[in-house]
């Protein structure tokens, strides 16, 4: 099931950097107004309360994010961005002592937002970003006292928000450090938890192709 997980999340990120590579191919007069940026951390394991009793522990992951970028308005204080960011995470383990849960779980998350950037042509430019869009969760065909059911998938929406530091390489070319939280519905993990929404806490760092 970790294979058919991953295997999700790479045709997504595969047809995520597909649609950034058309992306780098058009509008060319439009110097230094668009960024994609790729990267790579991971998410924050978290423990989940359930009814009656109990609470499932889901573990941490790496995660692969892709995020296009185009400005709006720009001054010497701030800039303004649109902003599509894309984040997959292939495998959060699930355990309990007390339920029924899967073992396992994917993550995709597709979230449209805007992100101010302040002192933009500086060196190190700090920025806020937020959003919102789409959460796809896959559960696991597997449980975890061995039953085999049939897999499934979620959708759900996403709230996006967080922030971060750009750093300035060259005139196209840059670093990204960056923290991010994906608030979503529920994934299915098989009990009535406590809470309605997931927190999903992402900590990354990238590459920025500017152009």
């Amino acid at each position: 099931m970790r294979q058919f997980c991953l295997t999700s999340a790479a045709r997504f990120c595969a047809s995520v950097f597909l649609f950034l590579g058309l992306c780098l191919c058009a509008h060319p007069v439009l110097a230094q107004k668009q960024e994609v940026t790729l990267s790579l951390g991971g998410v924050f394991s978290q423990s989940r309360s359930f009814h009656p009793v109990g609470a499932a522990q889901i573990s941490g992951d790496y995660d692969l994010e892709a995020n296009y970028g185009y400005r709006f308005l720009h001054a010497n204080i701030a800039a303004l961005y649109g902003e599509i960011e894309f984040v997959a995470l292939p495998n959060r383990r699930v355990t309990t002592a007390t339920a029924i849960v899967p073992k396992n779980y994917a993550s995709l998350f597709a979230a449209p937002g805007v992100r101010l950037k302040f002192v933009p042509a500086a060196r190190i430019s700090p920025w806020v970003a937020i959003g919102g869009g789409y959460a796809l969760y896959q559960q696991s065909a597997q449980f975890s006292n061995g039953q085999n059911t049939t897999n499934k998938f979620l959708n759900r929406g996403v709230l996006d928000f967080g922030g971060g530091v750009d750093y300035a390489l060259l005139r196209c070319l840059g670093l990204r450090a960056e923290v991010r939280d994906l608030v979503s519905g529920n994934p299915d993990l098989n009990v009535a938890l406590s809470s309605s929404t997931q927190h999903n806490v992402i900590s990354s760092g990238g590459i920025i192709v500017r152009f």
